[in-house]
Formats: structure tokens, C-alpha cells, sequence
């Protein structure tokens, strides 16, 4: 996703997945973040149809294979089956951490509306 101030990679997908990206935890979860290079604090307010495409997919392969488990299982075997399943949850995550930095569209937060919203809440 692009920073609204800079016009610059606001965060590198590393970054993305694996920090707080500058920002409390609490802000983090809220979809709050920092650019990397201006230090603007942005928000993700949306994303784009290929994020909703990722998610449907993927949710599509797990239902999927919820609903062949007992032939997977009768195939594969229980560890087979549970390595698999540990593979397409990981996979999963990936996906979505992906489709949320790369499809994800961020706005500037104004820093007086974010404190004056604190402070009411």
C-alpha cells in the first residue's frame, strides 16, 4: 500500500507481518500503523476486490477440506491429514497477511482526531 503523504511504499510486507509497525498493540489492531519512510501515521480503512478474492478462496479450500477429511483421513492417514492441515492454516495466514498488505488502502490520521477521540472514549 502506497502513503497518501510521501507517495512511497508506506510498509515493506516483512514490516508488515512481523512488527507493531510502529504503533501500541492496541493501535495495531485497529489497523493503525506508521509509513516507513515519513513516519505519517496511517490507517487501513479498506481493501481492494483481490484481497476479498484471496479471502473467499482460501476460505473455499478450508471448507473444502473440512468436508473431506474422512477421505483424506482414510487415504492419507492421521499424521498426513494433520500436516496438511497445519500447511493449508499457515498457507492461510499467509495469504490474508498478504492480501492485507498489498491490498489494503491507507488513509492519514489526523493526530488531534485520534487524541481528541482517546480522550472521549
Amino acid at each position: 500500500m502506497t502513503c497518501p503523504s510521501c507517495n512511497q511504499t508506506a510498509s515493506s510486507f516483512l514490516r508488515s507481518a512481523f512488527s507493531l509497525q510502529g504503533v501500541s498493540f492496541s493501535k495495531s489492531i485497529q489497523g493503525y500503523f506508521k509509513c516507513q519512510n515519513c513516519a505519517t501515521l496511517l490507517r487501513v480503512t479498506s481493501f481492494g476486490k483481490l484481497f476479498w478474492l484471496f479471502f473467499v478462496s482460501t476460505a473455499i479450500v478450508l471448507a473444502l477440506f473440512v468436508l473431506l477429511v474422512p477421505r483424506i483421513l482414510s487415504i492419507f492417514g492421521a499424521g498426513a491429514t494433520e500436516v496438511i492441515w497445519i500447511i493449508l492454516v499457515f498457507f492461510t495466514v499467509f495469504v490474508l497477511q498478504f492480501g492485507t498488505w498489498k491490498f489494503g488502502h491507507a488513509e492519514r490520521v489526523d493526530t488531534d482526531t485520534t487524541s481528541t477521540t482517546n480522550a472521549s472514549t
